[in-house]
This record gives C-alpha cells, sequence and structure tokens, in this order.
C-alpha cells in the first residue's frame, strides 16, 4: 500500500499520535511525530471522502413491496402473543405474478436480525438509546415477497442472538405455548413460540451456534441450518462470518423444504455464497411430493449412521439418548441400512465483501459501562463474550487465524464420512435434554449461564463444519427438572439431528419426510 496524496491541511495532533502508538504498545521517536502528523492526516481526508457518498446498499423497492402498519404491540397485546413479536408489520407484493408465486396465502415471520427496510431491529437488546432502522430489505426478504409470501412482522430473538434459551431478550422473555416459564430454545425464540402456536404458518431463523435448531427442537418444530453459503446472509446482524446461517423453520417438512426453494441460491453480493448454486434452480419442494404416495420410498436404500460422540458427553439425559437411537432405528424399518454407530469425527470475526450496516457496526464499536451493565443483566454469556473475544486477542494472538484453519479440517474430517464412507446421513441429538425452565433476571451470572452450558454440543460443529443439519420432531418426554416436581405431569418435544454432505438437503429432507409421514411423534 502507497500513500496516494498527501493532505492539504494537519487535522491530527503530535499527542494524538503518541496515544495511537501506544494502544500497539511503540512509541513514535520525537524527531518523527511531525512527518506522522502529516502522513496519518491523509487518513481523515480521505474519511470525509468516504463519508460525503451515498452509501451503496440494495435498492428499496417500496412501491412493489408497501409496508404497512408498522408498529410494537402493547406489552400486554405481546404477552397474549407469548412475548414473541418485535415489530409488527404487512408486506405483501403488488405484483399479481408474485402474489401467485409458491407461497401465496402464507403468512411468514422473520427473525428481528433480518433486515426489514424501514421496519425497526431490536436485535432483542437495550443497549441502543435509539432501535437500528435498516434502509434495505435482507436478500431473503425481498425473496418470500416475490415468491408470494406475506410477511407479517419481525420475531422477537435473544439479546445479540447470543443464548440457547429464551431467556435473554431484554423487552420480555419469550414464552413456551406448551408450558410457561419454560424456554422455547434461542435465538430463534420468537419464530419458535409463534410456529409452535399457529400464529404463522412458516418463519426464517438464524442459526450461529444452533439457533434454528435448538428453538425447533424444545417446540416440536422442523428447523433446517442450511449448508453455509446456500442461503445469501446479506442484510443480517453477523456474529460471525465464518459461522453465520439463515434458513426455514416451520411444522412440517414439505413447508420447510418449500421455503428453502424461495431463498436459496446466489445473490451477487454474499461472497459466502462462491460454491451455492443459482437462485431458482434447485427445487427441494416438488422431489418429496414424489414420494407422497410411498414415503417409505423417500428414504429406501440410503445409509444412516449415529454419531457416537453425540451419545457421550455430561449433561445429556440419557432418556434422550434412548429416544433418539430408537428413532435412528426406526429409519431401518422404512428401508434405510441404519449403521452401527459412527466414530471418527473430529469436533477475530473475519470481515467478507458484500453489504454492510455501517449506522449498526458503528453502534456496536464502542461500549460504555451503562451498555455492558444492560447487557450483562439480561444476557450474561453475550458480555462473556465480548470479554473472551477481548482476551484471545490481547493474550493469543493469531489464535483465531489458526482455529480458523482448523476449521477446514472439521469440514473435511465430516465431509470423508459422506464420500469415503459412504454415508448418506448422520443422526445425533439436537439438544442434550428437553426444554429447562427459566432463569430470574435477579439470579447470578453463573446461575444465569449454568442454564446455557452443553446446549450447543450437537449442533455447533455443523456450523462451523457447514454442512446442513436438520431437527424433527421425535417424541416427548416428561419434565424431571429439580426445582420443577410439580411439572412432573408436563412433557416437551425431541428433536433429532439430521445431517448431511454439503449441498446434500434433498437427502435430509427425504428421510426426515418418510420418518414424520410414518410416525407421530406426539404420541411416542
Amino acid at each position: 500500500m502507497s500513500i496516494v496524496k498527501l493532505p492539504d491541511r494537519i487535522t491530527v495532533t503530535p499527542s494524538q499520535i503518541q496515544e495511537t502508538a501506544a494502544r500497539i504498545g511503540i512509541t513514535v521517536p520525537d524527531a518523527d511525530v511531525d512527518a506522522y502528523c502529516v502522513l496519518i492526516s491523509g487518513i481523515d481526508a480521505c474519511v470525509a471522502l468516504v463519508d460525503a457518498e451515498d452509501d451503496y446498499v440494495p435498492h428499496l423497492d417500496l412501491e412493489r413491496f408497501p409496508r404497512v402498519d408498522i408498529h410494537r404491540l402493547t406489552a400486554a397485546e405481546n404477552a397474549a402473543e407469548y412475548n414473541a413479536w418485535a415489530y409488527k408489520v404487512q408486506i405483501v407484493s403488488n405484483s399479481p405474478e408474485d402474489r401467485a408465486g409458491p407461497l401465496a396465502g402464507l403468512s411468514v415471520a422473520i427473525k428481528d436480525n433480518v433486515n426489514i427496510g424501514g421496519v425497526p431491529s431490536l436485535l432483542g437488546t437495550d443497549v441502543f438509546s435509539t432501535p437500528y432502522v435498516p434502509a434495505y430489505d435482507a436478500t431473503i426478504v425481498t425473496r418470500i415477497l416475490i415468491a408470494g409470501g406475506t410477511i407479517i412482522g419481525k420475531a422477537a430473538c435473544e439479546n445479540f442472538s447470543m443464548s440457547p434459551n429464551s431467556f435473554t431478550n431484554a423487552h420480555a422473555n419469550v414464552q413456551h405455548p406448551l408450558a410457561a416459564g419454560y424456554s422455547t430454545g434461542g435465538s430463534s425464540s420468537g419464530c419458535a413460540a409463534l410456529l409452535c402456536a399457529n400464529k404463522v404458518h412458516l418463519a426464517i431463523g438464524g442459526d450461529q451456534g444452533g439457533s434454528i435448531r435448538l428453538p425447533a427442537a424444545y417446540c416440536g418444530l422442523v428447523g433446517l441450518k442450511p449448508t453455509f453459503g446456500l442461503v445469501p446472509y446479506t442484510g443480517i446482524a453477523s456474529l460471525s462470518a465464518i459461522i453465520d446461517h439463515t434458513g426455514p423453520m416451520s411444522r412440517t417438512v414439505l413447508d420447510n423444504a418449500l421455503l428453502l426453494g424461495a431463498i436459496a441460491g446466489r445473490d451477487g453480493l454474499d461472497d459466502r455464497q462462491i460454491d451455492a448454486p443459482e437462485h431458482g434452480s434447485r427445487d427441494y419442494h416438488a422431489p418429496l411430493l414424489a414420494y407422497a404416495g410411498d414415503p417409505k420410498a423417500a428414504v429406501k436404500g440410503l445409509r444412516i449412521g449415529i454419531l457416537i460422540e453425540s451419545l457421550q458427553f455430561e449433561g445429556l439425559d440419557p432418556r434422550v439418548v434412548e429416544k433418539v437411537t430408537h428413532a435412528a432405528k426406526l429409519f431401518s424399518h422404512l428401508g434405510a441400512e441404519v449403521g452401527a454407530p459412527n466414530k471418527g469425527c473430529a469436533r477475530k470475526i473475519p470481515l467478507r465483501l458484500g453489504v454492510h450496516d455501517v449506522a449498526l457496526n458503528q453502534e456496536l464499536s464502542t461500549w460504555t459501562q451503562e451498555k455492558f451493565e444492560k447487557l450483562q443483566l439480561h444476557n450474561p454469556t453475550a458480555t462473556n463474550a465480548l470479554l473472551g473475544g477481548q482476551y484471545l486477542k490481547d493474550k493469543y494472538p493469531g489464535m483465531t487465524d489458526k482455529a480458523i484453519n482448523l476449521s477446514r479440517k472439521l469440514k473435511d474430517a465430516y465431509q470423508a464420512v459422506f464420500t469415503s464412507q459412504g454415508i448418506d446421513l448422520l443422526v445425533l441429538p439436537c439438544t442434550p435434554t428437553i426444554a429447562n425452565y427459566t432463569s430470574n433476571v435477579s439470579d447470578g451470572v453463573l446461575a444465569k449461564v449454568g442454564k446455557t452450558v452443553g446446549i450447543t454440543q450437537n449442533t455447533s460443529p455443523f456450523n462451523v463444519s457447514g454442512h446442513p443439519a436438520l431437527s424433527l420432531p421425535i417424541g416427548m418426554l416428561e419434565v424431571i427438572e429439580p426445582g420443577r416436581e410439580m411439572d412432573k405431569d408436563l412433557k416437551m418435544p425431541v428433536g433429532l439431528q439430521i445431517v448431511g454432505g454439503l449441498f446434500e438437503e434433498v437427502k435430509i429432507y427425504r428421510a426426515a419426510f418418510a420418518w414424520e409421514q410414518s410416525y407421530n411423534w406426539r404420541e411416542m
């Protein structure tokens, strides 16, 4: 890199040069300070030029996709909807061609970390003085509207999308429709509650460690984390570009496949999509319809392995293991080859090209004591990540880079199972237990964090490896949580996770469809 042009005026002082140098552990020699004042002032000049330009984000077509009745529910209104809404809005395309699309007549809830132009994003937190209001629609929002879907609101999510439980939203805890006070799972908690309560037909969740699959498992839903890059992440708040995923949540496998077909494929903006197919080139729904008359045929001949290490870690409810292994063996009755437990798979936020949300990132670039304490009150998991990230950066420079390199090793290890070992699918528990009971805001940091430990043990590896993974409801279990003996007659759902090779979502859907159509999980 070279200096393109010297500035017309000096805007940086000697003290700023030394203060900046001190932050990287050096001192600039006194004789050279004035020279750096000239050179670094060139940055101010460049920033002024960039700042003077209009931002370059996707066009928001309000004529084709008008927003109607943007509003927040009152506390009482939202409580009646399980505290599952962040904002309500009505959006449907004005185009007759769009309204005749595959999602016609279907209502859709969008997780509150996804941009809907003109509709505030709360992100489950109260650390912002004013909510962030996106200026454009995420790619998947536009695609849903083009496919004829009706977006009816933004579903509440966990505080900064950083919790596997539904106890951290700063505005109100999302409630489980089957049992008040119990977790719907997170961080796509509002999406799960709305689907479980039949308030919407479909939902878009986000998954950076299990945040689609966990709430699906806790609420008896179908939730897919697609292959990394299959669905564009353009216009969605990021946690880390190497694990960001967004995908469909639904009550049935067919509905899930229908929504995936509408949103999958390259958008030309998200550079994570280098291996993704063209938008509209793959139909995930029609192939399943071909098996409607004989669901068993969908899974006949598939080789399914049980991932043994997924059944061997502390905190795993043995009843969940029993449910999952039984559900896996039932695949053999449908014509699949279910092998012995399979063994041999192993277990800095990088910037990407594409569209960046400048205002949101500016807001998140600085922290105050007030912001920290607000965040910790509701979600100490997030403040732990904030502190831990800085600690890692300071004490172990380069470790993030090595971890990213090792993520390729994990990806290759899993992919070898599907290629070299000839396994079509892997199955394992989605969550180690059924939904747990809420923590209290007054609880200490360790008590709150303790409710989350181990929940993502079987989900987060596939965010790193990028493999598609789906949670399918397979049965119910009684509550046995200490302190909740009064709920001993209450039953909650169990989720089976089905994992496939990269871009092999069709195989996952085939197996899930065959199982769903052949067994009634609510009675198992």
